[in-house]
């Protein structure tokens, strides 16, 4: 692996090679084509030379005499005459060797007077560089050719190449030696920075070592200043860790914690009572092996994709315990909180229990107490006390029956399925069946009930059981505008139905005493009445807050809702129920 020491002597050595190869190229054609300059002109001086000879001795004497000036030029030399044939040449027979009227020198010889050319030889198989020059003896045109041999021009060459390269090998060992030192005393300081920040890593209170050089004071200064702060940083958060974790092993729920694989990363000693998991250390094993359930599972699913859900389950393998398990998305996984549900659930089924069971045992001594007044009543006759008396019993065990069949029905709602199937019914004929039936209850004689609503407004409800809702809601209105107004004239109940997007809108308003702003926030709980400020009114002719809840129950059970609208005077109950798709 290379540092990054190693890497700036390699930058450094290879920016030097680079120069020097470039400048090798830039002195090879510099050298090369000084060398072929200075041998064309030799060659020039040459056969000027050469053709002195030819004019003075002749062509007879030259051309017996050719040899000799092969160990004086240490050239290769040719006459050639006008039309190209060869006359004479130091290396080759002149009778062997074809036409060179098509030499490039000897063309521009025979043209201009000189003529030169760097070319492969076909006749010696060899490089060479030529020279012609066209001369004039004895009446006759010829050309004299003189040629160096390229060994040696590349023998120059070479030379002058083999001491450049020593000359650069020399330079970049001294070049690569000096960017080594160079870059030992630059990184010696950093090397030491390193070397205290490994040791603050592990945890040694030190401080980063004062520079000479400017530069690394400010950065060791600035160092000191992070690992001061990173050192602070990192007590707060064990602080807040270590708070966290007590926090969360004292919470009565139990918290899981998954990360991204959906492997346990932390569980609390109360998940591991509630989930039964008898491993000391969990961390690490996939979130399957901990879940009792496998309807726990698609709730992890749901918060790796961002969905939030909650899910309450009877585990009856788990000691019968009911657990209530939500899930979150955290950023690096998934938060699973787990409550146990159990104690409340044995008693609220301890609480239907007793109703279940106090309301059919109630239901004899009421029968008893029923049939003895009314056998009183049949009597001799009485005075007008008893009489008195014994009509109060009869409509106080009145109120207890209903009292105990109301409690009874919240009771089988509250854990049974319905008992009666869903139908599609038309509201208005409901809604006008309960108002007629309530313009004939005994208190509803002079108020003045009217209703605004067209038919049909088709839902699917439990006709049954919606009737009874909304009786509960008119019959109310019906007993608070007649304790207000009594038998006097003034009353009024308005009864309208009207849809509004996915609902029915049923509203219930009237002119009765009204609801207070604290009653409002309880009134649809058990055992709430509206007039709860105030006395019953008759004695015996009150109710017992259980109509307004048996009513909610009834409605969200059919998908809808009921709601308390503030009004000047008197109250406005909204139903609101699921219009038909």
């Amino acid at each position: 692996m290379f540092t990054l020491k190693k890497k700036i002597v390699a930058v450094i050595s290879l920016a030097v090679m680079l120069a020097f190869g470039i400048s090798w190229l830039l002195l090879y054609g510099v050298v090369r084509n000084g060398i072929v300059r200075q041998s064309t002109l030799e060659l020039s001086q040459q056969t000027a030379l050469l053709a002195a000879s030819l004019k003075d001795g002749g062509m007879e004497r030259f051309t017996a005499n050719v040899e000799k000036w092969e160990d004086i030029l240490r050239g290769r030399v040719t006459l050639i005459g006008a039309n190209g044939v060869v006359l004479a040449d130091t290396e080759r027979s002149p009778e062997a060797m074809e036409n060179h009227l098509t030499r490039p020198e000897v063309k521009e010889a025979l043209a201009s007077g000189e003529g030169s050319a760097l070319r492969y030889s076909a006749t010696t198989n060899m490089y060479y560089l030529y020279f012609a020059r066209k001369v004039e003896a004895e009446g006759r045109v010829a050309v004299l050719r003189a040629a160096y041999p390229l060994e040696f021009l590349s023998e120059a060459f070479a030379e002058t190449r083999n001491k450049f390269i020593f000359y650069l090998f020399v330079a970049v060992v001294l070049i690569v030696a000096f960017g080594t030192w160079l870059a030992r005393l630059f990184f010696r300081p950093l090397d030491r920075i390193v070397e205290f920040a490994g040791k603050i890593a592990q945890g040694e209170a030190v401080r980063f070592p004062i520079m000479a050089e400017p530069e690394l004071q400010r950065l060791s200064s600035a160092l000191d200043g992070m690992s001061a702060r990173l050192r602070g940083a990192l007590a707060e958060l064990r602080t807040e860790r270590e708070d966290l974790s007590r926090i969360v092993t004292a919470l009565p729920v139990g918290v899981v914690l998954l990360d991204e694989e959906r492997r346990v990363r932390y569980l609390n000693d109360v998940g591991k009572r509630l989930l039964c998991v008898k491993e000391e250390a969990p961390h690490g094993v996939p979130v399957e092996r901990i879940l009792p359930s496998g309807d726990m599972y698609p709730l992890v699913e749901a918060a790796m994709n961002g969905e939030e859900d909650c899910l309450t389950l009877d585990l009856p393998e788990l000691d019968k315990r009911y657990l209530r398990i939500c899930s979150r998305r955290t950023s690096s996984g998934v938060l699973l909180v787990i409550s146990d549900l159990t104690e409340e659930y044995r008693l609220e089924q301890s609480r239907r229990d007793f109703i279940a069971d106090a309301g059919h045992e109630l239901q004899t001594p009421l029968a008893s107490i029923r049939l003895a007044a009314e056998f009183l009543m049949e009597g001799p006759k009485r005075s007008e006390e008893d009489e008195k008396c014994l009509t109060t019993i009869i409509a106080q065990q009145e109120r207890m029956t209903r009292l105990v069949d109301d409690l009874l029905l919240l009771s089988r709602m509250e854990s049974e399925p319905p008992l009666h199937a869903e139908e599609e019914v038309d509201l208005c004929r409901l809604l006008s069946a309960v108002v007629e039936e309530n313009r004939r209850h005994p208190l509803a004689g002079r108020i003045g009930v009217e209703e605004e609503y067209e038919c049909a407004a088709p839902a699917v409800v439990r006709s049954e059981d919606i009737s009874r809702a909304l009786n509960n809601i008119v019959e109310n209105a019906v007993k608070y505008v007649h304790e207000k107004f009594g038998d006097e004239e003034g009353g009024r109940i308005l009864v309208s139905l009207r849809p509004e997007q996915l609902f029915w809108s049923i509203r219930v308003g009237d002119n009765g005493p009204g609801i207070s702003s604290e009653t409002a926030g309880v009134l649809f709980q058990r055992f709430r009445r509206g007039d709860s400020h105030r006395a019953r009114g008759k004695w015996g002719k009150g109710g017992y807050g259980l109509g307004l809840a048996i009513a909610r129950k009834i409605v969200l059970d059919a998908g809808g809702d009921i709601l308390l609208h503030p009004s000047d005077a008197g109250a406005v109950f909204e139903v609101l129920l699921p219009r038909k798709d």
